[in-house]
């Protein structure tokens, strides 16, 4: 179990990080120019540039992250739904972000795996956990 929750703790703060320094930098430089990102990425999206997808990426992954991983440490009832909750949410937006870009890139590949992954270990942690409490 603590192994489980180290990992999850470990995949929860690298998605987090990646997601405030993308966000921060996609807000503060709406061109996309600082991450190298094309502008063309924009075309045939419901976006003028890169702000509102920095913040929703900001917020959704990195600061949601950052609650999950504190539901974790501090072992919040139920905080393995809450990691679920959180895989899916990096999922959903990987996927909305590949449709939306009609392009796939590795890095995406890689996020999803991300995303599902922790998404996975946090259902793995609620068996564990049920198992716990059947025993008591």
């Amino acid at each position: 179990m603590k192994a489980a929750r180290q990992l999850t703790i470990a995949m929860l703060v690298l998605a987090a990080s990646a997601a405030l320094f993308v966000g921060y930098h996609l807000i503060t430089d709406p061109t996309g120019s600082t991450l190298s990102i094309p502008v063309y990425f924009l075309n045939g999206s419901m976006f003028t540039d890169f702000a509102t997808p920095g913040w929703i990426i900001l917020v959704s992954i990195g600061l949601l992250g950052i609650i999950t991983i504190i539901t974790v440490v501090k072992r919040i009832r139920h905080f393995h739904t809450v990691v679920v909750i959180q895989g899916a949410i990096i999922c959903v937006l990987v996927i909305a972000q590949m449709i939306i870009i009609g392009e796939e890139y590795i890095l995406q590949y890689l996020f999803l795996m991300l995303g599902m992954a922790i998404a996975i270990v946090g259902g793995l942690l609620s068996q564990v956990d049920k198992k716990i409490e059947n025993k008591k």
